[in-house]
């Protein structure tokens, strides 16, 4: 079983596009999309309720925003509580901007056990990236910098895309509420050092970026998310 982890937050005019290009791709496996709707005001709960009559989906909800980290948090909580041994969670965003026709390679080399965790990464050969501003291409070279410097991972270079896979042994790994503290966008660096602190083996195939298929703002706040990075890197540093 492949559970795809959508954390969605005014994402309507784009969920449903997500969970057909997840359709495309397992057109004949066996999936679930799990969408945690994070306080959305825009009908993003509608589109993923829409969805689950043709597709096998599920709509997790908080009340009010709380964020990414704490979306991810109720995803691998509810996730990890029914995968089993051989399922593989896979997380993207849920704008459009991570192409679902990647997913059964990040999937496969977690299947083959080539890897614990399979990150889609922006800075391997043969990786595109379209559309995105030149402030944010600056901000990731940055954090993957910082991150190189500071709390290396063998094997990664792309420490905050948040286009993943993951084997069933590191979503059980600790308890969703030790594995993922931060509620921002930094939470997808802390996932990744606590697991391969522990142990978690990662690898990283090359990803194509759409920023251009993406409807609205960014719902990233650049200053906050540097000022939680810059914490996760000193507080992981010690692990």
């Amino acid at each position: 079983m492949i559970h795809i982890l959508l954390a969605a937050y005014n994402e309507a005019e784009s969920l449903g596009d997500v969970i057909a290009g997840v359709a495309r791709a397992f057109a004949d496996g066996d999936w679930t999309a799990w969408v945690v709707d994070d306080g959305s005001t825009d009908g993003t709960p509608d589109v993923a309720q829409r969805h689950a009559g043709p597709f096998p989906v599920r709509l997790l909800r908080h009340g009010t925003n709380r964020g990414l980290g704490a979306a991810l948090r109720t995803g691998f909580s509810t996730i990890g509580a029914v995968m089993g041994p051989r399922d593989v969670l896979v997380t993207l965003d849920a704008d459009n901007t991570h192409p679902p026709a990647q997913i059964p390679a990040l999937v496969a080399e977690v299947e083959a056990g080539r890897a614990d965790i399979a990150i889609a990464s922006r800075f391997r050969p043969s990786a595109r990236v379209v559309g995105v501003p030149w402030h944010r291409r600056m901000l990731s070279r940055g954090a993957e910098a910082v991150f190189r410097l500071f709390v290396p991972v063998p094997g990664v270079r792309d420490y905050t895309c948040g286009f993943r896979a993951y084997g069933a042994s590191c979503v059980r790994a600790l308890p969703a509420e030790d594995l993922i503290r931060e509620d921002g966008f930094a939470a997808q660096a802390e996932i990744l050092i606590r697991l391969t602190r522990r142990g978690a083996r990662a690898t990283e195939i090359p990803l194509v970026l759409r920023y251009d298929r993406k409807k609205g703002d960014s719902k990233m706040r650049i200053v906050r998310t540097v000022a939680r990075t810059l914490g996760v890197v000193a507080r992981l540093r010690r692990l």
